[in-house]
């Protein structure tokens, strides 16, 4: 389908004539890959510096209770980008998954990418005129999976898994265009994203921004390094390398914001800022939260939430309500006033009436469902947050925990067997909701035997599958 640019199009149907048409918003989401909940300083943190991603706070809206809708990183895109939880798509694991014939139970089949019967946000904002671009980790397929096979326009750096091994170039299996040696991997994607905003300044465009930073290897430029000598961190992690690292994603934020002010796009771009899940509690802070990446405890799914939008959403505001990111799709949607695609139905809700202050949101209700065994030594688990109460079923032996994050947002007190009437009915609706979804259940392993598990994993790994292989789906 021929594509005009947006302003030539009015022209050519006639809508130039008379006052200038009202000019669609443009979205770009910028999504970091294992960030802490309080690693920059909007959320509290003193040790990194993070002066830009502050400045989108103190100019927007931050969110206190945003979640992702897994532990880890595909299921948690696969919710971004079709507004829809992952047990619903099937997709509860990063791909490609592991493989651990030792453990206790058996996990959940994987696809091999994000199922290509699943619309993409990309999508209907293409057929509502939008430019669509994804720069940096996609994650979630390769081939016909692959973002330029699933609606977007464009595609710089977008691999699925394995071929980042290093920040500077050359950077082995991962492809970027154009890349010179010794060239930074964050601000090699902050240039393409700039080039993409560039060249659609009179169209209305979607940037979806998924950045390799802040996730393993822990590398950064040696002069943001040299910055943190004799800096100290509260917090004790003093890790001079990952704070750069952080930093290094600070400023490419900068220079995006610089970028849209100079183009003459700021109060017509909402700017959405986020992390995939939680931290590695090594080296990011999760903000006193319980455990981190790979956990269902807070540390694990609470995520910094920014969300910029000049004129609509109300500076320095701060947002309490709980909110998923399932909840991404509609509410993009609905700021490009794009219809979505007919037959396609999400389970997030538009953050619109908290964004512009006029309402809340018709829910009391989050859940999450993790049938496997993370890498960094979690359980197969599920868990329903109801108000401010969140309980987690263990499924190797169906025990729960039950938490008033009201009072106890650390998870430090386990309610269950205080309120077993509360701890009953929520459980139920747990299970309601993992049947009303099509929810896969980890499933006894025949093959498992004690002597084999280790005490931190609660399996041996030693017969995880070799990363080279082709990817496929695997238990």
């Amino acid at each position: 389908m021929l594509r005009l640019p947006w302003l030539v199009f009015l022209a050519a149907v006639g809508l130039l004539s008379g006052p200038a048409p009202c000019q669609p918003t443009n979205v770009i989401f910028l999504l970091v890959d294992d960030m802490g909940y309080a690693d920059v300083g909007a959320y509290g943190n003193r040790y990194h510096r993070t002066p830009n991603i502050d400045r989108l706070a103190a100019e927007g809206m931050r969110f206190t209770d945003a979640y992702a809708a897994a532990p880890n990183c595909s299921p948690t895109r696969a919710s971004i980008l079709t507004g829809r939880w992952p047990a619903r798509i099937g997709l509860t694991q990063y791909l490609p998954g592991n493989v651990l014939p030792h453990a206790r139970m058996l996990q959940a089949q994987l696809p091999i990418g994000l199922p290509l019967d699943e619309t993409v946000l990309a999508e209907p904002l293409s057929a509502a005129g939008y430019a669509t671009a994804c720069i940096g980790k996609w994650h979630l397929g390769n081939g016909e999976y692959a973002p330029e096979r699933r609606g977007f326009d464009e595609s710089f750096a977008s691999s699925h898994w394995g071929s980042h091994q290093t920040m500077f170039a050359p950077h082995k299996r991962l492809l970027v265009p154009d890349a010179k040696d010794g060239e930074y991997l964050t601000d090699q994607l902050t240039a393409a994203a700039e080039r993409f905003l560039q060249q659609n300044v009179d169209r209305p465009f979607f940037l979806y921004l998924p950045y390799y930073a802040v996730h393993s290897p822990i590398q950064a430029k040696p002069e943001l390094i040299d910055g943190y000598a004799g800096r100290s961190d509260p917090t004790g992690r003093q890790n001079a390398v990952y704070a750069a690292m952080v930093e290094g994603v600070d400023r490419s934020v900068g220079r995006l914001l610089e970028q849209i002010e100079k183009l003459g796009l700021d109060e017509r771009t909402a700017v959405f800022f986020f992390s995939d899940n939680g931290g590695v509690p090594s080296r990011a802070f999760n903000g006193g939260f319980r455990s981190g990446k790979g956990y269902l405890w807070e540390g694990g799914i609470r995520e910094p939430l920014i969300v910029r939008w000049p004129g609509t959403v109300p500076a320095g505001t701060i947002e309490r309500s709980p909110v998923s990111s399932v909840d991404f799709y509609p509410t993009i949607l609905e700021i490009a006033e794009a219809p979505d695609l007919a037959g396609h139905a999400t389970d997030g809700l538009s953050l619109m009436p908290l964004l512009r202050g006029t309402g809340s949101l018709a829910r009391d209700e989050l859940f999450w469902h993790y049938p496997h065994y993370s890498n960094s030594g979690s359980k197969p688990a599920g868990v329903i947050r109801r108000a401010g109460w969140k309980l987690i079923e263990f499924y190797e032996d169906s025990h729960v925990e039950l938490y008033d994050l009201s009072q106890d947002p650390k998870e430090s007190h386990d309610m269950a067997a205080a309120m077993p009437e509360r701890a009953r009915s929520m459980r139920f609706r747990l299970r309601a909701w993992r049947e009303s979804v099509g929810a896969v259940m980890p499933a006894e392993n025949p093959a498992f035997e004690p002597a084999n598990a280790t005490e931190r994993y609660g399996l041996s790994y030693k017969d995880r599958w070799d990363p080279s292989d082709p990817i496929r789906a695997r238990r």
